[in-house]
């Protein structure tokens, strides 16, 4: 049993050539047979989703397609932090001289 942030992933065969993948209950990509290669698409939407990897082993393709749902959950965890870097001060003006001809 694959899980993703602690949820289950559960595949669903839509059609001969198509497999849906949810985790938990969100729509997180398609596994779809072309000929002999398994294409990984990202996205809950089939007509949305975009091709995330190739292989010609389906458990791969899927494989493939976890990781990169599992990056896409990273990174967006990591954007929704607050902003802890310190933001920069005016610039101090600079020192008044005098030169002398």
């Amino acid at each position: 049993m694959e899980r993703v942030n602690g949820e289950i992933v559960i595949s669903h065969q839509l059609s001969e050539e198509l497999v849906q993948v949810t985790v938990g209950t969100a729509v997180v990509g398609f596994v779809e047979s072309a000929g002999p290669v398994f294409v990984a698409l990202h996205g809950p939407r089939y007509d949305r989703a975009v091709e995330v990897s190739q292989s010609l082993a389906f458990d791969v393709a899927a494989a493939g397609l976890l990781e990169h749902v599992r990056v896409v959950a990273a990174l967006s965890d990591e954007l929704a932090k607050p902003d802890t870097i310190a933001k920069p001060t005016a610039p101090e003006a600079p020192a008044s001289t005098s030169r002398v001809a």
